[in-house]
């Protein structure tokens, strides 16, 4: 008896947390509402190729987002990347999307994008 009310209580305790984490996602820029533009960086300390990527930005409930990907060829807001956002952490969004292996290269899409 008292195991079934503990499995329960965590039962319910996980829905809570999952609510919690499915409310905060929405705070994130929708995929749609992100852009994104050729970037070099201009650290010095960072050689080339590795400084070349992505800038992404978005404007979504009253902030500017932004973030880069360095070191990769890949715009991840390409359709075949299925970016999605996964967590929030008070002010930096994740995403993350569908690995694709293309021409012998693994691309496993990851961007934040942080609120200013």
């Amino acid at each position: 008896m008292m195991q079934s009310k503990i499995a329960v209580g965590v039962f319910a305790m996980m829905a809570l947390m999952g609510n919690v984490y499915a409310a905060d996602v929405s705070t994130c820029p929708k995929v749609s509402d992100i852009k994104s533009s050729p970037y070099t960086s201009d650290d010095k300390n960072i050689p080339a190729p590795f400084n070349e990527g992505y800038k992404y930005t978005a404007t979504a409930n009253g902030k500017t987002w932004t973030g880069v990907t360095m070191a990769t060829n890949d715009d991840y807001l390409a359709k075949k990347y299925e970016l999605k956002a996964e967590s929030f952490d008070g002010s930096i969004c994740s995403y993350g999307g569908k690995t694709l292996v293309e021409n012998g290269e693994t691309a496993v899409p990851y961007l934040k994008l942080k609120a200013s």
